[in-house]
């Protein structure tokens, strides 16, 4: 099993990204795509997808970018965030993730991320924009 096979088994049974039916696309060399379904658990009390869901897996999509440009024994830890939600998603939408690395550096890696909305089309629009700074540490 490939450690990227290994971190996502890791990740996605995380009990925060199982309730989010989080779903890993793709992820390669310094790119990642996620997708989850706008459900009960992250929609805020208005029905529209709740802002800290979107940062908190703006953040999962650039560790899946970063994971496969690290050695075996380096891990991404995130040290810096932000986010801008743009507009709102709704209860049974899809949303795609999409995290890129800017730069993997021998401590640091500047990554980006963006979410889409799809409508029934396939039509995507965009919903929040993220930045994100992970220190490359040795894992255990």
């Amino acid at each position: 099993m490939s450690r990227l096979d290994v971190a996502r088994d890791e990740v996605l049974a995380h009990p925060l990204h199982r309730a989010c039916e989080l779903e890993l696309i793709q992820a390669g060399e310094g790119t990642s795509e996620l997708r989850f379904q706008v459900n009960d658990f992250t929609t805020n009390p208005l029905g529209a997808l709740h802002g800290g869901i979107t940062y908190a897996l703006m953040d999962v999509a650039c560790f899946f970018a970063a994971v496969p440009l690290l050695e075996d024994d380096q891990a991404p830890v995130t040290i810096e965030t932000h986010s801008s939600v743009l507009r709102a998603a709704f209860k049974g939408e899809t949303v795609i993730l999409r995290g890129k690395a800017d730069r993997i550096g021998r401590t640091l890696a500047a990554m980006r991320a963006e979410a889409y909305a799809v409508n029934d089309a396939g039509e995507e629009r965009l919903i929040a924009t993220g930045s994100v700074t992970k220190s490359i540490i040795k894992s255990a």
